[in-house]
Formats: structure tokens, sequence, C-alpha cells
């Protein structure tokens, strides 16, 4: 029953999800893909009848959840410091009508950029200004779900900052993905380097309560020797 409610065009199911870009150039060489199949290399590495970290299942499905946004275009950032405040310089080759220059381009405009003042905070002990990348993608998800977009943690990037955020995407009318960020150090990101990952989830309401409660003996992980989380209680989840 869903009270005369229809799925918008387009939608199979209430948990599909659309991303669609403006770019074909984009669509076809750096698509979004599930995080699956987008695995931190250091990870893929590791061999399955080995104790290692690939054995926790929830870090697994923290690292196989929802889908990764790679990043489409070459930058080159370094960083000014002005007035004590640190502001990324960041270069850009052009591409006008399909057609590539050598000439590169400077982000000087004022829109590439959230000022220090906008989010005053000193971060490792230097004043930051934040770059805003643009990713050329547009997500639709089904009514009543939003998405958590953050850096994807387990790569393990120490030289730029994503800074997460949560878009109601059922609702948001956009053509483009605004991410905000800060730099540690001069950084070349690469073309189809994982930039984003995004995991779409259902809102709901919650009400918190706190209580005590003694440590309990027993539990289903005690009837196992090994991968006790996994046998006893992990649930399968699935991004396609």
């Amino acid at each position: 029953m869903n009270n005369g409610w229809q799925f918008p065009s387009g939608f199979k199911t209430m948990n599909d999800i659309k991303f669609i870009s403006h770019d074909k150039h984009v669509l076809k060489h750096f698509p979004i893909v599930p995080a699956k199949d987008c695995l931190p290399k250091w990870y893929a590495k590791l061999k399955a009848n080995e104790p290692n970290i690939s054995k926790c299942m929830p870090v697994r499905d923290m690292i196989t959840a929802g889908y990764i946004i790679p990043n489409p275009t070459e930058q080159v950032v370094g960083l000014l410091t002005e007035d004590d405040i640190q502001n990324p310089d960041v270069v850009y080759p052009v591409e006008i009508a399909g057609k590539f220059f050598t000439s590169l381009n400077y982000m000087t405009a004022p829109n590439a950029f959230h000022t220090h003042d906008q989010c005053p905070v000193k971060i490792d002990g230097a004043k930051k200004s934040y770059y805003k990348i643009k990713l050329p993608w547009k997500i639709i998800t089904p009514k009543g779900y939003s998405t958590l977009f953050l850096q994807p943690f387990y790569e393990f990037q120490k030289d730029f900052v994503m800074m997460p955020a949560i878009i109601d995407t059922d609702l948001y009318d956009h053509s483009n993905l605004i991410f905000p960020c800060y730099f540690n150090k001069d950084v070349d990101l690469a073309p189809g380097q994982p930039l984003v990952q995004c995991i779409p989830f259902k809102r709901d309401e919650w009400k918190h309560s706190l209580s005590h409660q003694e440590e309990e003996k027993s539990s289903k992980m005690n009837l196992f020797l090994h991968n006790m989380y996994k046998r006893a209680f992990h649930q399968k989840k699935t991004f396609k």
C-alpha cells in the first residue's frame, strides 16, 4: 500500500537510484560505479585465506556501501598563503567543443571558493579557504530517500579532504554536484581518482532513549570460532 503515490517516471522499484550527467565524455569514461567495484587498491590485494581486515564485515560494509564518484578532470592545486590564510590555487585543462588545448586555465572565479570566514576554524593549525569541486552529475532517489556524501575513508587520503554532506536527492533540483574541500599540500587530482562515496538512505524520524543493562555473558557469537559477526549477525547489503 502506497497511499496513492506512484513511482516517478523511470523508477522500477523504491530502491532505484538514477545518475544523470550532462557531459557525455564523463558518462562514458568516468561513470559512477558501485563501491564494491572500486575497492581501495590496498584492500583489493588482501588475501581472503589470511587473517586481515577484509574479514571484518562492518569495515567491508562501509567500503562497499553505495557508489563512487570519480574525478573526471585533472586538476593541479597549489596552496597560497595570504594574510595567514591558505588559499587554493587551481589549474586545470581547457576543453572546448571536444578539442583539447595545451594552455591551462587558472581557477580564479570567486564562486569556485568558500572564504575562510565562512567556516572560520583552524585545521591542523592553519586557516583554510575551501575550494568547491564541481562534478557534472544529477542524482535522483525515490520519494523519502536522501543521499550521504563523504570522502571514501579507507582510501586514507590526507593531502586533501572532501567535506561530507547529506542532500535530499528526491527533491533537490540540480545539474551539478558541488563539494567543498580543503587541501593540506600541493595536489594533482588525477582523472578517475575516487573522490566521493554516495550512500542513499531512507529518511526516518528517530527518538533516542538511555538505559542501563548488565553486560551479557551469553551471545550467539560464543557459538563460533571464526567469522563470528558474519555468521551470527551480518545482513547482506546490495548496491548495483
